[in-house]
């Protein structure tokens, strides 16, 4: 086999060229990392984003969307408290009568939840991790990627500062994270506050947490036999579900485009090592004479295609350790993009893909010439 010092060698021989493929295959790279992490986000807050032991009273005539469900509050409090199943802690039920609307400032559109202090049974994932929750009139909790869903900056969502929605100014009390959730996208406030504030007599829905997951049925039949309630009991899972389908094409079209780059990243490594090909014909041919089998010729090639596609690759997982981790919006709310280490090693990992099927095709090539073609340096 030829040695390592070769394959160095020859890439110093051609900076410019293996300057250019390696910035080629380094933006390959960070690409990939992207476009996996994007999909991954957006997989990873739709479905974490429901809990199996989780079943949700909607209004009869929206059973997906619960910004648009309507249930009047009386019956949503009935329901609250005959509900079958729904785990009980030290007296209290985790049943959450709760109201979702879609607020804005300006034409920024954020989420609003109106809550009752029974939603922190039902989602247990909410921390607390500054201030406090709303107790006072027309106070708000706001999670972790609000600013980001509403693009405001972060520092408009500080607690202690005020923010106008619904024609009412609101305090900020508390932030809240909720890893991996759509919750961390939504403002929080009290019940009460957000109804006074839209002027709304209804709720959008009761969120019951039971005891477990075998005790939806008996729900679903509650729901049911009460046609006076006028709910339907969806269990949340379902409910995500039904939501990330209108996702699903977005997910697609991420990881296509992580293949596509994956492809581009090959045909520039392709391009640079037939050029080296035909510029070192007579070299190869040389070697070959001298003894050099074709696996010994071919490996050599491949082991400068690889060599370029790792450079390439650590810078580019060093671009992506630069931006770090962000957040992103859709429509559901917001999640954030974690160039974590699966993320980066699938990105190297692509870049030595790359590499070496960019290499094989010219390496095949340079050993299958007659080395008396290759002797006399004809391409």
């Amino acid at each position: 086999m030829l040695p390592f010092s070769y394959a160095l060698r020859n890439l110093w021989r051609r900076r410019a060229r293996t300057v250019a493929t390696v910035l080629g295959i380094a933006l390959t790279t960070l690409l990939v990392i992207v476009m996996t992490a994007f999909a991954g986000g957006l997989e990873r807050a739709g479905g974490k984003s429901a809990r199996d032991d989780v079943v949700v009273l909607v209004g009869t005539s929206s059973e997906a969307d619960l910004v648009r469900s309507v249930v009047p509050r009386g019956n949503a409090e009935n329901a609250a408290a005959a509900a079958p199943g729904v785990l009980s802690n030290g007296g209290v039920r985790a049943a959450s009568v709760e109201l979702h609307i879609a607020t804005r400032t300006g034409d920024r559109i954020g989420l609003m939840r109106g809550v009752t202090p029974s939603a922190y049974l039902v989602r247990p994932q909410v921390t607390l991790v500054e201030g406090r929750e709303p107790r006072e009139p027309f106070e708000l909790m706001v999670g972790r990627l609000a600013a980001t869903r509403m693009s405001l900056d972060p520092d408009d969502l500080a607690v202690g500062r005020t923010i106008r929605l619904e024609q009412r100014d609101w305090t900020i009390s508390g932030r809240f994270a909720a890893p991996d959730t759509i919750l961390e996208a939504e403002l929080w406030a009290r019940l009460e506050d957000l109804m006074l504030a839209t002027k709304r007599e209804d709720v959008s829905c009761v969120a019951l947490r039971l005891e477990s997951e075998d005790r939806l049925p008996d729900v679903s039949y509650f729901a049911a036999k009460r046609l006076d309630l006028e709910v339907v009991a969806v269990p949340e899972r379902a409910m995500m579900a039904t939501l990330e389908r209108g996702l699903v094409p977005i997910v697609a079209l991420a990881r296509w485009m992580a293949i596509l780059v994956l492809l581009g990243g090959g045909f520039a490594c392709a391009n640079t090592m037939f050029a080296a090909v035909l510029a070192r014909t007579r070299e190869l041919g040389t070697l070959r004479a001298l003894g050099y089998s074709p696996a010994a010729v071919a490996a050599a090639l491949l082991q400068e295609s690889a060599l370029v596609a790792f450079l390439g690759g650590a810078i580019g997982i060093f671009l992506a350790l630069a931006i770090g981790n962000v957040s992103i919006r859709f429509p559901m709310g917001a999640f954030t993009l974690e160039l974590d280490v699966l993320r980066r090693g699938m990105g190297l990992a692509a870049a030595l893909a790359s590499g070496l099927l960019g290499g094989l095709v010219p390496a095949w090539r340079a050993v299958r010439m007659p080395l008396t073609d290759a002797l006399g340096g004809k391409a």
